[in-house]
């Protein structure tokens, strides 16, 4: 029969682990009850009409009152894979501090992002169409405004 060794020092450790476990466990975590703001700007989100994407280079502004501008490049094809990128610039006086994108319904693989960048002038969102096959979902952003 063998015998195992427990020496005092693992004994100790396991029980700090457990002990550490059991306070950071303990703390509860809130969610904000309403999306945040900076500066009293809202976040501003909306969905990229679909008849915009997977074709020719349009523009649009997303405010109803002529504020914030999304530009969409061209599709461009190499082989059997198409890319397209959607820059979406706050409306004057502002700066973006944060974007999000994500795309909903549509086969899946159809459209892709690839990845997204963000400066204080422009919220980047770089798509891929691999095979260039299927029916893309809706492309979704939401973009953060701060004070200049």
């Amino acid at each position: 029969m063998k015998r195992t060794l427990i020496t005092g020092a693992a004994v100790v450790a396991t029980a700090g682990l457990i002990a550490g476990g059991a306070i950071a466990g303990s703390t509860p975590q809130t969610m904000p009850a309403k999306d945040p703001t900076v500066s009293n700007q809202p976040s501003i989100q909306r969905a990229v009409p679909g008849k915009r994407l997977g074709g020719n280079a349009s523009s649009y502004f997303y405010l109803s009152n002529g504020g914030g501008k999304v530009s969409i490049t061209k599709l461009v094809t190499k082989g059997y894979d198409g890319s397209q990128t959607v820059t979406i610039t706050p409306p004057s006086g502002s700066r973006i501090v944060q974007g999000f994108a994500t795309i909903s319904g549509g086969q899946l693989g159809a459209m892709v992002i690839r990845s997204t960048s963000s400066t204080a002038s422009a919220y980047r969102i770089n798509l891929a169409y691999p095979g260039e096959q299927g029916t893309p979902g809706q492309l979704t952003f939401r973009i953060q405004l701060g004070d200049r």
